[in-house]
């Protein structure tokens, strides 16, 4: 089968690290398939490292996005590509394409606000911006039912979702992982060495995106402060204080703050904390909560569907937009050590429910393979 792999629309964010470890995987099936491979920029290395490997053809593309395209979901040349290599199957990492190809897609998804009407996220912005957001959602959700005949997204809660709001289309669930860098601790660079500290330390790995809701952190430190004097704790987060709302000389003691970090810095920050905080109230899936039970450490994260979807129980989860209540789940896993030991173990488990990245690949090429003529 010829498939075109469509990456063009990826700049940032976790897509990326999806995309470079699928496309790794592909020279395993190239003896039933041809690729045609579609990398933005982003992904220089990731086409270096395959576009000499039998069967694999790398296009540099990035896709623009103007009005007439947004409106007839035409791309010129990537329908020329379509054409050119006789491709069957177009498999778009994550959507929406804003492109409708001239053959069978298979679409990956991972926009929570897009199903997760119910999270607090909505209360929390102006009705101004919601009626922006609802408007903007409304045509990405017309661009997915018209642009694909299939769907997978990375969470079971999520297809589940999915499924109820496009019933007559299929949807396929293949989970996220941690990066394969993990695994390989020669690999690792530890260079980010964080200042001694006689306490609990909570990390944060990700950008500060208004649904992260980064900001209950202040509040929290003022009840943590109140309520259990006797606790030491530091935030760690990997966002320039900049980004972040201002703090109180009080409020900074209790606050790192990193920058953007790479994906190979990542296990040896793990290395030097207590435990992975995620207070996300939106969420089709987060690397964190795998890299955090592959890492050994407790997660602590908001009590909501899509969390205890990919945690089980392998994770202290408080109520969602409660400082109040985030303080006490902190002080239960820093003071409880049977219950903090317990948590990892729980973790251990869990982490067998996610797909490796090779079974990730297996799986994405199975799906397309069913559309086969």
């Amino acid at each position: 089968m010829n498939v075109l792999i469509n990456a063009s629309n990826l700049k940032v964010g976790g897509g990326i690290q999806v995309c470079d470890s699928v496309c790794r995987e592909l020279y395993k099936y190239t003896s039933k398939h041809h690729f045609t491979v579609v990398l933005p920029s982003a992904l220089e290395e990731c086409a270096k490292a395959i576009e000499m490997l039998p069967c694999i053809y790398v296009v540099r593309y990035s896709r623009p996005l103007g009005f007439i395209q947004i409106l007839t979901g035409r791309n010129a040349f990537l329908d020329g590509l379509v054409e050119q290599h006789e491709i069957e199957m177009v498999f778009t990492l994550f959507g929406p394409s804003v492109w409708i190809p001239k053959c069978r897609h298979l679409c990956g998804f991972a926009l929570s606000h897009l199903v997760l009407s119910d999270s607090p996220f909505f209360k929390s912005v102006s009705w101004k911006d919601n009626l922006k957001l609802r408007l903007r959602l409304s045509f990405i959700k017309r661009n997915f039912r018209m642009s694909a005949n299939a769907y997978y997204t990375e969470n079971p809660f999520i297809s589940m979702k999915l499924k109820e709001l496009f019933p007559k289309k299929k949807v396929y669930t293949v989970t996220n992982n941690y990066n394969q860098v993990f695994d390989y601790p020669e690999m690792w660079d530890c260079s980010v060495q964080l200042p001694y500290f006689d306490g609990f330390t909570l990390l944060t790995v990700c950008a500060n995106y208004p649904h992260k809701n980064l900001p209950i952190i202040v509040p929290c430190i003022h009840i943590l402060r109140s309520k259990y004097p006797d606790l030491k704790f530091r935030f760690i987060l990997t966002i320039r204080e900049e980004e972040y709302i201002p703090l109180s000389e009080e409020e900074r003691e209790h606050v790192l703050f990193l920058g953007a970090v790479r994906i190979n810095q990542c296990p040896g920050l793990y290395q030097q904390v207590d435990a992975m905080f995620l207070p996300s109230l939106l969420e089709c899936f987060s690397a964190s909560y795998a890299e955090a039970m592959r890492m050994r450490k407790a997660i602590i994260t908001t009590d909501l569907g899509f969390a205890h979807s990919l945690c089980g129980d392998a994770a202290e989860y408080y109520e969602a937009t409660s400082a109040s209540a985030l303080a006490d789940s902190i002080y239960k896993v820093a003071t409880d050590r049977l219950y903090y030991d317990h948590l990892l173990s729980l973790g251990d488990q869990q982490l067998k429910e996610f797909d490796t990245y090779e079974e990730r690949a297996r799986k994405l090429i199975e799906i397309m393979e069913s559309y086969e003529k």
